[in-house]
């Protein structure tokens, strides 16, 4: 599978609850060294979008004025992030987690880096 193919795929819980949907995935460069000398990319995460899934802008984060802010959280609703490790299968569009949407962390919470 390749990494755009879960951007839209639709989040559900453990109890088959929708929790929303793929907009963005989130790498950490901490695998082994490749042969350019750069450590691998590894995949630390999803960003799922509440409301729809669509491409981010960066005002979903700590950027940008207020107002801007507010017009993205107010068209995607909550943002939140997946970890990788809580999720128990990927198919036919849909990627199952263990966690509920209670338990997700918000995207603006997260630190920066």
């Amino acid at each position: 599978m390749h990494l755009n193919e879960l951007l839209g795929h639709r989040v559900t819980d453990a109890a088959g609850h929708d929790i929303g949907g793929v907009a963005d995935v989130r790498l950490v460069q901490d695998g082994p060294l490749q042969p350019s000398m750069q450590a691998a990319l590894r995949i630390d995460g999803l960003i799922v979008v509440e409301k729809k899934s669509t491409r981010l802008l960066g005002y979903e984060r700590h950027v940008g004025p207020a107002l801007i802010r507010w017009l993205v959280h107010r068209r995607l609703g909550n943002v939140c992030y997946l970890p990788w490790a809580d999720i128990t299968r990927i198919s036919d569009g849909v990627v199952e987690t263990r966690t509920g949407r209670d338990d997700l962390k918000p995207l603006e919470d997260m630190a920066r880096y």
